[in-house]
This record gives C-alpha cells, structure tokens and sequence, in this order.
C-alpha cells in the first residue's frame, strides 16, 4: 500500500465513516447537526484536559461567540473531558471553586453559555474518545462525535488555537 501525503483523496482502504455519507473537501468528514463549514472565524483545538487550558479555551470560545464569531470547538485525546456530562477526566477541577469566588464564570457556566449560542460546533475526535475509555453517552447533547477530517473541513482557512 502506497501513502501520498499531498493528496486530498483518502487510499481506497481507509473505511467510510458508517453512519454518514462523506461530505466536505476532503471527501472524509461527515455531516454533523450544528454549523457548516462556511464562514467559521475560529476553531479551537483543546487537546488536554488541565483546568487552566480548559478555561481559557471556554473563554475564548465564549468571548468569540458573543462577539457574532463562528467557533468550531475540537477536543482530541484527554481535552475531550471539557465535553463530558460529568467532566470525567478533568484535572485540578478543585481549581473552579476558587474561580468562581474570585467572581469569575467557571466552567460549567462556560460550557451552559456556549452551548446557548447557535454559532459553536462542537465536536470530539472519536479515536479520542476510544482512547480515554469513554462513550458518547458521556458526552454533553449537541457534541458531535467525528473525525480529525471533520474538524479540519469545518475549521478550512479559520484561526486556529490549540489548548
């Protein structure tokens, strides 16, 4: 088997995504129910699962949003804990009290507000999700499952912050 790496079109043997027809420019990425590709000003790659990464990534989003900007939102390996129900594998979580006291949202209320915005698209890598042992029963409704093409489809010529 042959592997170019300038090619946009995936070998004949990487398997389909199963419940979905590709879409997107890659020909591998699947619809997902919030947002489209279009006019996505920032996507945000949150890749662990520390409290401080976490909140500034929320932040972030959360600032972007309110401002009228498009956000897609990615969490790969342990950052998928910032879309879990019940925050499975955050680390330091005793850091959000102490946040919350000082008068400052915490990441709950983050997430609460995030998801109250129509522009964010949510998603979580599905090998990540394989790879810290959790089900996408775990995670918060309106957090799509997907692929590293989907977010790259979605996230095309965006700024990009990885957390």
């Amino acid at each position: 088997m042959s592997i170019s790496t300038g090619s946009r079109t995936p070998p004949a043997s990487f398997p389909a995504h199963p419940a979905q027809p590709p879409v997107g420019a890659s020909g591998l990425s699947v619809a997902i129910p919030q947002g489209d590709a279009d006019g996505c000003e920032l996507a945000i790659m949150i890749v662990e699962a520390r409290y401080e990464r976490l909140h500034a990534a929320f932040m972030l989003a959360v600032t972007a949003c309110a401002l009228g900007q498009r956000v897609v939102l990615f969490g790969m390996g342990a950052g998928v804990a910032a879309f879990c129900k019940n925050w499975d594998g955050l680390e330091q979580p005793e850091r959000d009290a102490a946040r919350q006291e000082a008068g400052v949202a915490g990441l709950e209320d983050l997430r609460t507000a995030l998801l109250d915005f129509e522009e964010p698209t949510l998603m979580v890598c599905d090998s990540g999700l394989k790879a810290v042992r959790l089900t996408e029963e775990a995670l918060v409704a309106g957090v799509s499952c997907v692929g590293l093409p989907t977010f790259l489809d979605h996230a095309q010529t965006a700024r990009l912050a990885v957390f």
